[in-house]
């Protein structure tokens, strides 16, 4: 997007590493709370549907608890999901200076749709809470129906249904707008990876015709099942004391359902691990790359053995090992796929060194020590009698000349000390009687007060 080209500039080498250390994290915290949105999400939408349907308490009210526990808050939101993934978009921005490839874009319309997510799935959330308050009234209603006006429980009922609509609507359209947000987000970083082919991905459409693309967003979709299941556990059982006013159905329903989810996931995580690694261009393999993906078997083995414990002897001492586990193991699978990066990139990423290192020494080259000498004093001394900042007199006001330098000291200097006929309006400038020394103080006083610096 060309704003976003406006904002960025070559990277030195430091900075780079910087942006590397950046862009780990915030996917480190962006990928498992993106994980827990659509999962959590999802799972709340099917149960709560299911759960309307065949008059379950049970399922709504474990839906309830779901995207309470997992989507947290608004600003939980915004912080975890929208703000991260707007990091990331920056730091490729950065990392892909000047490549003509989509990536950035798709990242940017990512944001754009998790934003629109949240605003869904946290109006979602807030029915469960309002439908409890029309459930109190309701209710009281009843007792105390000779004492209240009889149109207030059939306004109520009404809204009910109304409530139920929006419940329903705001859910699904959360989890849709969602799912698309991941699917720009994996289509964006996937060809990232492909630096010999960025001239094939210019434009949407063509995202659609890359099979590793949905190889990736199935990897999220998998991630998501099992990562939303491990936080189940571990929210409900282990956070904070667990959930509290949990009988023993209850609790037996939430492990049996949370631990078959997030078995589910972990079992297919090996699966997405080797597929999305057989999708990984050449371009971008590495050692690192054969690593991480053996450390993430690894962690993921050790995830599925804890998840066992807990579903085969109901043992809840291993829940905050499974919920580790699985954060470790999305670690693992973000090095994967940030070793494969920059691999990809490294030509890139040299090219965009020597771009930084370029304007670094022309930015030096226009700029001047002024130290010992007071520019204004110089201005006032010399300058003052013929020229000021806006208003036309000897000479042409300040304001009209000094921007035409483009904040190049040393060139405004060296034309105050030889200075040249250029506009026939005024009189030739004769040299004014000072050293180069105050030429370029003076020079500098000037391009700070136009500008505002002073």
């Amino acid at each position: 997007m060309d704003f976003l080209e406006k904002l960025v500039i070559p990277a030195t080498t430091s900075h780079l590493y910087l942006l590397k250390v950046m862009l780990i994290l915030s996917l480190l915290i962006f990928i498992p709370f993106l994980g827990m949105l659509i999962g959590g999400t999802a799972f709340s939408v099917i149960f709560n549907t299911y759960g309307r349907k065949i008059k379950s308490v049970l399922f709504v009210r474990f839906a309830k608890d779901i995207i309470d526990k997992l989507a947290i808050n608004r600003f939980v939101g915004v912080g975890l999901g929208v703000v991260p993934l707007l990091s990331i978009t920056f730091c490729y921005a950065q990392l892909l200076y000047q490549v003509n490839v989509i990536c950035v874009s798709l990242l940017f319309m990512a944001t754009l749709f998790m934003i629109i997510s949240i605003n869904f799935i946290y109006s979602y959330q807030n029915t469960f809470q309002i439908e409890s308050l029309v459930g109190t009234l309701t209710s009281i209603s009843g007792i105390y129906k000779h004492e209240i006006d009889v149109k207030i429980p059939e306004d109520i009922i009404d809204y009910e249904f109304d409530l139920m609509n929006a419940n329903s609507n705001s859910g699904l359209y959360g989890l849709i707008m969602l799912l698309i947000s991941g699917f720009f987000f994996t289509a964006g970083t996937t060809i990232a990876l492909y630096s010999d082919r960025y001239q094939d991905f210019q434009n949407i459409a063509q995202i659609f015709l890359s099979g590793a693309s949905y190889v990736n967003f199935l990897f999220l979709l998998i991630i998501s099942v099992a990562v939303t299941g491990s936080a189940i556990l571990f929210f409900f059982f282990s956070w904070q004391g667990g959930l509290f006013n949990m009988d023993k159905e209850y609790s037996n329903f939430v492990k049996k359902i949370a631990g078959n989810i997030a078995f589910t996931g972990a079992a297919l995580l090996p699966i997405v691990i080797f597929m999305s690694f057989f999708v990984i261009p050449n371009v971008a393999l590495s050692g690192s790359v054969f690593m991480w993906t053996g450390f993430s078997l690894v962690s993921v083995l050790m995830l599925c053995n804890f998840i066992y414990a807990v579903i085969k002897n109901s043992d809840l001492k291993y829940i905050s090992a499974v919920f580790y586990f699985m954060i470790l193991s999305v670690g693992f699978i973000v090095l994967i796929n940030q070793s494969a990066f920059a691999t990809a990139s490294i030509k890139n990423l040299e090219t965009i060194s020597i771009k930084a290192d370029e304007l670094e020494k022309e930015k030096k080259s226009k700029t001047v020590n002024t130290s010992g000498v007071n520019g204004e004093e110089v201005y006032t001394r010399v300058c003052a009698a013929c020229h000021k900042f806006d208003t036309k007199l000897v000479g042409p006001p300040y304001d009209q000349t000094v921007p035409t330098y483009n904040g190049d000291v040393k060139k405004l200097a060296s034309y105050i000390m030889n200075p040249v006929k250029k506009n026939p309006d005024y009189p030739p400038m004769p040299a004014p009687p000072i050293k180069q020394k105050e030429a370029e103080a003076v020079a500098q006083y000037l391009i700070d007060k136009v500008s505002g610096k002073k």
